[in-house]
């Protein structure tokens, strides 16, 4: 039977690693198991990183942008331009359903249990799931699991800040 005491030594009855990796990590001594995989923690918080590279050499921040300065990138760029109007478009619809889903929420539980705080929590609750619901929807129809929406904000924001100076 397993032992409880250390992550490594569950590793192995779960099947999860390798011999070589089990020797591997064995030689360095224990590791917590946030310090196991650094390259999925990079991988995870990869998002955050990119965001930050574009302000870190900027002393003021990007001017905000129009709807006519967003429709002008989706015209004048044939790669990225309709991704990001799709990307814009399944924004759109997630905010619609996360409203709607919140509201409903919050309307059936007020209803039943006239309960204004508990009303406030049913319609937290329901803006989150059907956010998320919705967003998979809009992910699902629009097609854009099929191209990286960080990077089509990314190159918008590239260009944004090319036009500015």
């Amino acid at each position: 039977m397993c032992g409880t005491h250390a992550y490594l030594t569950l590793l192995p009855c779960l099947g999860g690693i390798d011999r070589a990796h089990r020797l591997a990590m064995a030689e360095d001594r224990y590791k917590p198991w946030w310090a196991i995989d650094k390259a999925a923690w990079r991988e995870a918080f990869e998002p955050f990183f990119k965001f930050k590279s574009i302000s870190d050499h900027r002393d003021t921040p990007l001017p905000p942008w129009s709807e006519a300065d967003v429709q002008e990138f989706i015209d004048s760029d044939p790669v990225y331009g309709p991704r990001l109007k799709q990307v814009r478009q399944g924004a759109t619809i997630a905010n619609y359903g996360a409203l709607v889903g919140g509201l409903a929420t919050a309307g059936v539980a007020f209803r039943y249990s006239k309960n204004i705080p508990g009303a406030l929590g049913a319609f937290l609750g329901g803006t989150a799931m059907s956010w998320a619901v919705a967003e998979e929807g809009a992910n699902f129809a629009l097609g854009l699991y099929k191209f990286n929406c960080m990077d089509v904000n990314l190159k918008f924001l590239d260009w944004w800040e090319r036009k500015q100076g």
